[in-house]
């Protein structure tokens, strides 16, 4: 377990690392306004008194601190549309002057800007932020490997690899809690599906303190994981993972209560009358295919795409392993995988309904996947089809192709971006020179993609722990 621990941390470490270098200042989305916060937090201002306009024109509400922190135009790459430009359009200065320096995420819970925002403390600049990502990066592959080190099993691991999709990766090495949210929940999933108590307790108050929909999250997944894996609900009440779980719980009541933030749905700007209908309209027509695609890879401020060929190949592989699981799974396997599913696509549905006539289109598909990733993780926790595929020698070489597949795509969604990023959004694929260079360079990011990726496809291929039904393993893993 062990070994599997270090393996699996230093190749998503890798991975994560890949995007933090290869990334303008705010190359992702919100980075601006996270990367603000995180300075914020570290210089004792946990909650915004006053008011500035950002890049784009928008007052929000704004910390004090250096103009070095942000580019003077900090939306130069994405505000200028169709003409997305690459990132040489940004301006940079060194100027340690205090200011008024916007963000919209003034009021975010601190706990994750808390764990990442030291470097920029230090240096608050271009330098400051990449070891920013680099902890986030880290902390992300902490939590993914632990995940990976708990799955008994190869379509377990297999699963976990799945669901750290191109965009994962992305967020896990950006400032941004949303990637540290994403992989929290697939700890808690693995977590609870194999009664590792002490890690979902960790993992559920990681989800409680560093998002605002995580105490529905931490809900959605516990009732999903003790449904698949029979376990009683008063394992919960075990100290291991109560003790956490409720000091989480605890500080995201206390937060909501101090930092309440009803004015921040003022969008500085006219939003056009609309009603339910025109939303779910637009919904089918528009906002779904944007989803589907946001949560394999749709990058920047949503204006880099890639090829619908890998997003299609990402969702069949996914496919594989879901439809026959559900197949072979019992009825309590298919419920919660159905619940995942469902449950997913209707919080989109929701938060669009509800947010869209106050600040326009809001609901992302990155949002939900906390609660998504348990579509695959909860359909490879069912030992039948592993077993199915084994007995007929197929299980090494259905994984070997899965995770062989992602390795190419990896690299290619993180090449596409950095092309868009050097050379402009229109520009054939070609990472390497362009107006702008990435501090590290073009190879390094691309360097720790491809060894990265490559090295979680050869650990969950090389898995030799035999997978084992997860309700017989209640005494072994209730620690």
């Amino acid at each position: 377990m062990r070994r599997a621990f270090l393996v699996a941390f230093a190749a998503f470490f890798l991975l994560g690392t890949a995007w933090a270098l290869a990334l303008p200042v705010n190359g992702t989305y919100d980075e601006k306004q996270h990367l603000v916060r995180a300075y914020a937090v570290w210089t004792g201002q946990w909650l915004p008194h006053e008011h500035a306009a950002d890049a784009s024109g928008i007052t929000t509400n704004a910390f004090r601190g250096p103009r070095s922190l942000l580019p003077e135009n900090a939306d130069c790459t994405w505000i200028d549309k169709p003409a997305y430009r690459p990132a040489s359009c940004l301006i940079t200065n060194g100027d340690r002057t205090n200011t008024l320096v916007p963000s919209a995420a003034a009021r975010y819970s601190p706990v994750y800007y808390a764990l990442v925002g030291l470097p920029l403390r230090i240096s608050p600049d271009g330098t400051g932020l990449i070891w920013a990502r680099l902890l986030s990066a880290a902390l992300s592959a902490l939590v993914l490997a632990a995940a990976v080190a708990i799955a008994p099993g190869r379509l377990e691991r297999l699963a976990v690899l799945l669901v750290t999709t191109p965009m994962a990766a992305d967020l896990a090495g950006s400032i941004n809690p949303n990637g540290l949210e994403i992989s929290a929940a697939v700890l808690l999933f693995v977590a609870a599906l194999h009664r590792r108590w002490a890690a979902a307790g960790v993992a559920a108050a990681l989800l409680f303190t560093v998002r605002d929909l995580g105490p529905f999250f931490v809900v959605a997944v516990l009732a999903l994981a003790l449904l698949v894996s029979r376990a009683h609900p008063r394992a919960l009440l075990r100290p291991v993972f109560a003790v956490p779980a409720a000091l989480g719980a605890a500080f995201a009541v206390f937060w909501a209560a101090v930092a309440a933030r009803g004015s921040d749905l003022d969008p500085g700007r006219p939003i056009a009358p609309t009603t339910s209908g025109a939303i779910l309209s637009d919904i089918v027509d528009n906002r779904a295919e944007f989803w589907a695609r946001q949560i394999i890879g749709q990058f920047g401020y949503g204006e880099t795409t890639i090829s619908i060929a890998v997003i299609g190949l990402w969702y069949l592989l996914v496919a594989a392993l879901v439809l026959p699981a559900l197949w072979f799974g019992d009825r309590r396997l298919r419920l919660g995988v159905a619940a995942a599913f469902l449950g997913s696509a209707a919080l989109l549905v929701a938060l669009e309904l509800y947010f869209a006539p106050k600040v326009g289109h809001f609901a992302h598909g990155r949002y939900v996947m906390p609660l998504g990733v348990g579509v695959a993780l909860l359909a490879a926790s069912g030992d039948r089809y592993a077993q199915w595929l084994r007995e007929r020698g197929r299980l090494g070489w259905f994984v070997l192709i899965c995770a062989g597949l992602t390795v190419p795509m990896q690299l290619y969604a993180l090449a596409r971006v950095m092309t868009r990023f050097q050379r402009g959004i229109s520009a054939g694929l070609n990472p390497f020179g362009g107006t702008w260079t990435p501090p590290a360079g073009s190879l390094a990011p691309l360097l720790c993609a491809v060894v990265g990726a490559a090295l979680l496809a050869v650990m969950v291929t090389r898995s030799s722990v035999r997978p084992t039904p997860v309700h017989s393993t209640a005494n072994t893993l209730s620690n």
